[in-house]
């Protein structure tokens, strides 16, 4: 066993979501191949965690897929009085996203179905926290309008980072993927780390 895989699964060992429907939805993806791969569990205790840490009421997610990452910000946001927005073009999935947010009892989520370029549009600024987890070749396309959704003070955090140095995943999204961490590390208005977690995670604070 690798270090990396002994360091994976320690800090997997102390993830309990403490929710039946998220355990059933990640047990349920492991097995299927027609969703993408949701966040890893302590990305999941990690959203979770930084809207408790800064007390966020607004939060966007890009990217619902069955609603697995949301479900774990819901958590946060259903006990300081948040709202979730997120935003997904499948239609399939934006249902299936729908029924697992009602079956877990959580009504402070508006789930969009639609182009996240397009959608964006709609939305006023002044946001918490922007989650971006949609198809990685939109992330430096929706970059600077995240940006300007994003309060000051907010943070802009994005999933899969790494991808461009994990084994095993698709050049092209790796490719993507540093497009957006050279975009953001060259912000000027935004201070930037990498947390290496999951498949990475890169955090950005709006100045």
């Amino acid at each position: 066993m690798t270090n990396n895989e002994r360091t994976f699964q320690y800090l997997r060992s102390f993830i309990n979501s403490g929710s039946r429907i998220i355990d059933g939805i990640e047990q349920s993806n492991a097995a299927r191949n027609d969703v993408q791969p949701s966040v890893e569990p302590e990305t999941g205790r990690f959203l979770e965690l930084m809207i408790r840490i800064t007390n966020a009421k607004r939060v966007l997610e890009l990217g619902t897929s069955n609603g697995y990452s949301a479900l774990w910000m819901l958590k946060a946001l259903s006990e300081n009085g948040g709202s979730l927005v997120t935003i997904d073009s499948k239609e399939r999935l934006h249902l299936e996203a729908v029924e697992n947010f009602r079956e877990a009892g959580f009504e402070n989520v508006k789930a969009v179905m639609g182009d996240a370029a397009d959608e964006l549009e709609k939305l006023e600024p002044g946001f918490d926290i922007i989650f971006q987890d949609c198809g990685k070749y939109l992330y430096p396309q929706l970059f600077k309008k995240t940006i300007s959704l994003l309060r000051s003070g907010g943070l802009l955090i994005a999933d899969d980072t790494l991808f461009s140095v994990n084994e095993g995943i698709r050049s092209n999204l790796g490719r993507f993927t540093d497009e957006y961490n050279n975009m953001v590390f060259n912000t000027e208005e935004l201070l930037t780390s990498i947390i290496p977690i999951g498949h990475g995670i890169t955090m950005s604070f709006k100045l």
